[in-house]
């Protein structure tokens, strides 16, 4: 098996579960390849445990029978299996993949709740564990659910931050940045990448190889989790393409202003994209809110693989190598003002709310405000050799324009950049914090 990386929250968290007086009923979930999977067997180990795995067979009471190794039972009903889980010997109980039953059988969750109304009295453990998202709200989170109320924990697992990610690879911090740029801190995709080659041979190997297990990764998952993926393609090859404002997407997906809230809710509520409002404010305007794609490799592959794959498929992947190659500069520089902001905790920064800041054409990368009237604005540059007084200078002219406790406040200037040409401690009175990759790498 790969590393395991992290999780402590969530294994501390399962932990407290297995421990405890009562029943339980727990609601794993989060998107796939995200490790949930293992995170649970890592869990249950040397626990009184039983790992149950779903799947969309027609005779799956056979093949959840066939996974209770020491003891041999016949499921004829979904009846049988319940009773066996009531009295079974098992502690824990744990059925991955749980959505693929509702799939077979629509009465299933009924079914669960009708038993656990027996169960909740005693001290089993259920975990249910599932990754399409959709279904799941269906059948276990959406108000009205036949779990609804009855879940007595919920865990989402989220990917990996960069610092953790680090650990999954030998390379320095620039490359790690670039594959974290490219992977995200999904467990999966990072065993796909082979630290002992460069990125741009990953690329060529894992990507943009239409035999490759990543080459059509995101375009599986969309048809996984929805029926018809088409508009829900439409919006993320829009937003891939700088198309980030209601109205741009809607005239670039050519999905009509009063369709595509649905679709947008929906990606939303799947973790796909999420939207984005200037940080100091406290409403959501749809003249100032922004999408995006939340997930690195899903914004990779939009960008540079979808609108290839024709290419690909004839053979032309040196060419389209070249073509990621150039833009990928570019690329990255928006990705790092994004790890910068998801690591201004770890850089000794503490404050309430952090984000991105525009108004009109001004833009600055990095704004986080406090409770007590401190503000950081930061600059992101992935570049080489920053002279940091420069960008000193114009956060500190676009200082001004942040309606924020003005005359009452305190401002802290950040750059983050590769490396700095000329580094300065402060500006006008201002503290200034100067970090770059050498940062990054103590992380």
């Amino acid at each position: 098996m790969s590393m395991f990386i992290n999780r402590v929250d969530e294994k501390r968290t399962l932990d407290e579960i297995f421990a405890s007086e009562k029943a339980e009923l727990v609601l794993v979930y989060g998107r796939r390849r995200v490790g949930k999977s293992r995170l649970l067997m890592e869990s249950i180990k040397r626990k009184n445990a039983l790992y149950l795995l779903a799947d969309m067979s027609e005779n799956i009471l056979e093949v959840l029978a066939s996974q209770v190794k020491d003891e041999f039972v016949r499921f004829l009903t979904w009846d049988d299996f319940f009773d066996f889980i009531t009295r079974s010997r098992y502690d824990i109980i744990v059925i991955d993949e749980f959505q693929y039953l509702y799939n077979v059988n629509k009465a299933w969750p009924t079914i669960l709740q009708r038993w656990w109304e027996k169960m909740k009295s005693g001290r089993k453990k259920i975990i249910l564990c599932g990754s399409t998202i959709s279904t799941i709200y269906r059948i276990a989170m959406g108000y009205g659910s036949a779990l609804y109320g009855r879940k007595t924990r919920e865990i989402e697992v989220f990917p990996l931050g960069f610092r953790d990610f680090r650990k999954f690879f030998s390379y320095g911090a620039e490359d790690a940045l670039k594959a974290y740029f490219i992977l995200g801190g999904i467990p999966r995709y990072m065993e796909e990448f082979d630290p002992s080659d460069s990125i741009e041979t990953n690329i060529r190997r894992k990507i943009i190889d239409k035999t490759s297990f990543l080459y059509n990764e995101p375009v599986n998952l969309l048809f996984e989790e929805f029926r018809d993926f088409t508009p829900y393609t439409s919006i993320l090859l829009a937003i891939s393409e700088g198309r980030t404002k209601f109205n741009e997407i809607s005239d670039y997906s050519r999905i009509s202003g009063n369709k595509l809230p649905k679709y947008l809710g929906v990606l939303e509520r799947v973790k796909i994209i999420g939207k984005d409002i200037p940080v100091t404010e406290r409403r959501t305007k749809s003249k100032t809110t922004r999408y995006f794609i939340n997930d690195n490799f899903y914004r990779f592959w939009f960008r540079f693989i979808f609108r290839n794959k024709s290419r690909v498929e004839q053979g032309m992947n040196a060419e389209v190598f070249n073509d990621v190659k150039k833009e990928m500069n570019a690329y990255f520089g928006k990705l790092f003002e994004e790890v910068c902001r998801e690591n201004l905790a770890n850089f000794g920064f503490k404050f309430d709310r952090s984000g991105r800041w525009w108004h009109k054409d001004k833009e600055i990368d990095i704004v986080a405000t406090s409770d007590e009237k401190e503000i950081l604005l930061g600059e992101c540059k992935w570049k080489e050799n920053v002279n940091a007084e420069s960008i000193a200078r114009d956060l500190a002219r676009k200082a001004g324009m942040v309606d924020w406790n003005r005359g009452a406040r305190r401002e802290t200037l950040a750059v983050f950049a590769k490396s700095f040409s000329r580094e300065i401690k402060k500006f006008e009175g201002r503290k200034v914090h100067c970090i770059d990759l050498r940062d990054f790498g103590r992380l």
